[in-house]
């Protein structure tokens, strides 16, 4: 073989490995953007169940300021979870009473209660003293006496 038979082969062979190199880089290169496509797919897929949430919520809050007559009040934008909690209506009329704080007796009618002290008397407020000779008249803001009012 000749020399310029084997530089020929080397050269194929080098550009075959460059071309094998580059192909591996697109798949890899390839391969990484469909991770991250199918990453952003599924954060876009939480976040649009959170913002269809959000937005069921404010819908609600709407309808409920709007049968309010437009009034947006804390009935209005309490959360309804809250609200049922309590459960008032016919289910409160056939349970019997409890006593809800069992620590404390209950009320009777028959404990007199115990009449308040009278109020000690106001003390009498002391006499002004003369003022001096040379005092200040006290300055007030209301006494317009001293305005010229033709000027």
């Amino acid at each position: 073989m000749s020399s310029a038979e084997e530089r020929y082969r080397a050269a194929i062979s080098t550009m075959d490995a460059a071309a094998r190199e580059q192909d591996e880089q697109r798949g890899l290169r390839e391969r990484r953007v469909a991770e991250a496509e199918a990453q952003a797919r599924e954060g876009l897929k939480n976040e649009l169940g959170a913002a269809q949430k959000y937005a069921e919520h404010m819908d609600e809050l709407n309808k409920r300021k709007q049968s309010a007559g437009g009034w947006a009040t804390e009935k209005t934008l309490a959360d309804k979870g809250r609200e049922s909690l309590m459960q008032f209506g016919a289910e409160d009329e056939d349970s019997t009473p409890t006593n809800s704080f069992p620590a404390y007796p209950a009320p009777s009618a028959a404990e007199p209660r115990p009449e308040p002290a009278p109020e000690p008397p106001a003390p009498e407020p002391e006499p002004q003293r003369p003022r001096g000779r040379h005092a200040r008249p006290v300055e007030d803001e209301d006494d317009f006496s001293s305005t010229s009012w033709l000027v």
